[in-house]
Parts: structure tokens; sequence; C-alpha cells
């Protein structure tokens, strides 16, 4: 296959996972802001923002925290960032385009039904106004979002081939969700002021899918090693690096090394390496393990980008 195709088919799947993700932290933040205290919305605000990796303007103040009407004001203002403005790339609407768009390239190649189901989370959104939302139910807007893009991954598992260019959205899909595990991750090991305030670790479960899990295996008591634990080893919980780097590992089985001079064997090597970091990894290898996965990204650039494949 064409490498820009499959360059096209891996981004279109990373932002598709950081809208479905930033979807999710935003739709559970806004559901605290009308009960939650402005001390742990504001702990709310500040690890969500730094494990995304972006910052709000004016980030040394996240609203009033004497001032609880002046916090949830302050919450649209944030939440606007984080899903319409366009100065910001992350932002869900700015994913949901970037993710279109490259979809838009390879039209031939996934197909009308796949085509459609995103084209239509795209235009759904683009026809919202969070000022017509926020006095009623917005996060329900980010359900949706979020059950919009897991019903375009329910399209392309029952109409896809497990071929190549399956396997490169996968990457992309993986490469995403590992990122931003890890990254919220170290936020939340790193903010002694959230952890003295408690409620953050059921947040950060939620957004991973892993709160009923965690109850089943640890019960009512959030502790960092505990939830540490689960999102790092947990081979069956889709949200833990360890369900993550063993779908990197099987679709780059898939996908094979690059034929003209093996560059396409550094990305499995840096697996390896993974795999070995995350065997006694705890939560000051973190860091080491976000930075092994960007660069496995940055080794499936470098072995497939702009390149030309056999299949």
């Amino acid at each position: 296959m064409l490498a820009r195709v499959a360059d096209s088919l891996y981004w279109m799947a990373r932002y598709l996972e950081r809208a479905e993700f930033t979807a999710r932290l935003v739709g559970l933040q806004i559901q605290r802001l009308p009960v939650g205290t402005a001390v742990e919305v504001a702990a709310g605000w500040r690890l969500l923002f730094a494990g995304i990796g972006n910052d709000p303007p004016e980030s040394e103040s996240l609203g009033n925290m004497e001032d609880d009407d002046f916090l949830f004001v302050d919450g649209y203002t944030l939440t606007d960032i984080l899903t319409f403005e366009e100065g910001n790339p992350a932002a869900i609407a700015n994913c949901l385009a970037a993710a279109r768009e490259n979809a838009r390239e390879v039209r031939s190649a996934i197909g009308p039904g796949i085509w459609s189901s995103l084209n239509r989370e795209y235009l759904a959104l683009g026809q919202t106004r969070l000022v017509e939302i926020w006095k009623r139910e917005p996060e329900l807007l980010y359900r949706d979002v979020a059950e919009g893009i897991q019903r375009f991954h329910g399209i392309c598992d029952s109409s896809m081939r497990r071929g190549t260019d399956w396997s490169f959205m996968q990457l992309g899909r993986y490469v995403e969700r590992a990122q931003l595990v890890v990254s919220m991750l170290v936020a939340h090991c790193g903010d002694a002021a959230g952890r003295e305030n408690g409620g953050e670790w059921p947040v950060l479960l939620r957004a991973c899918n892993a709160f009923e899990a965690y109850g089943r295996e640890c019960g009512t008591v959030f502790e960092e090693s505990a939830v540490v634990g689960l999102l790092l080893y947990e081979g069956d919980l889709p949200y833990s690096l360890r369900f993550c780097l063993e779908r990197l590992r099987g679709n780059l089985d898939v996908i094979g090394p690059t034929p003209s001079d093996g560059l396409g064997k550094r990305p499995l090597a840096i697996l390896n390496r993974l795999d070995e970091q995350l065997h006694d990894c705890g939560s000051g290898d973190l860091r080491q393990v976000g930075e092994l996965f960007r660069t496995f990204h940055d080794a499936i650039e470098g072995s497939y980008a702009f390149r030309v494949s056999d299949g």
C-alpha cells in the first residue's frame, strides 16, 4: 500500500482517539460543576489540562477558589477551549476535522460506510453551539461525541479486512491511547493537592472505562498504587498500557518491516524495550514509559511515512 495512505489512516485513528478521550474527560468534569466544591472542580480542570498536554489561558488561575459561582462560569470558558476553540489544535472539533480530512484522503481505502459515519459525527458537532446547550445538560454532548466515535469503530470492526489498512489504523489508535493514559497518570501521580483532596482517582478510572474493573479488583478505596497498577498491567482492560502494547505488537506483525532497508525493525525493538520497562514499572518510571511510546511513534513515522511498501 502507498505510505501516504498508511499515514492518513494512522493519523485519522490518532485524532479520533484523542477526541473520544477528551470528550469523556470533559463530560465527567462538567458533571461535577454543579455539585463539586471549588477546590474539587479546580483540581479537576488542572489535571485535565495537564493530562492532555494543553495549557488554558492564564493557567495559573483556574477560577476563583473561594467563589463557586465564578468557577462554574469559568468552566464554560474552559469547556469551550477544549471543544470548539479554533486556536487549540487539540480541541475536540479540531480533532474531528483533522480525522475527517485524513479520511477524505483515503475514502477509497475505508469505503463509503466508514466515511459516512465519520462525516456524520463531524457535521453533528459542527452544528452544535455550546451556548445553546450549556443551560440544559451539556454533558450529554460529550457522551454523544464519545459514543459516535465508538460507533465509527464498530463499523470499522464489522466491515474492514484485517490487513495493513486496518493495522495502521490500530497503530494510531493505541499509540494515542497509550500516550494519553501515561500523561494522565503522570499528572495525577504528581499532583499532591489533588491527592490530598481525594476524588480524582475515580474520575480517571471512569475516563479510562476502568471504574467497574477497579471495584471488582480493589474495592471502594482508591489508592495511587492500585490505580496505577491496574492501568499498567491489566491485560484484559482496553485502556491499560499492557493491552495497548499487545495490540501494537500484533498489528506491527501484520504490517512487517519495510523491505528496502529494514527500518521497520526499529518499532519492534522499541516495543521490546517497552515490554521490559512495564515489567517492573512504578509511578516514578511513567515519564520514561511515555517517552518510549513517543519514540515508537517517531519510529513508525520514520519507517513507513513517505515510503511505498508491497501489499
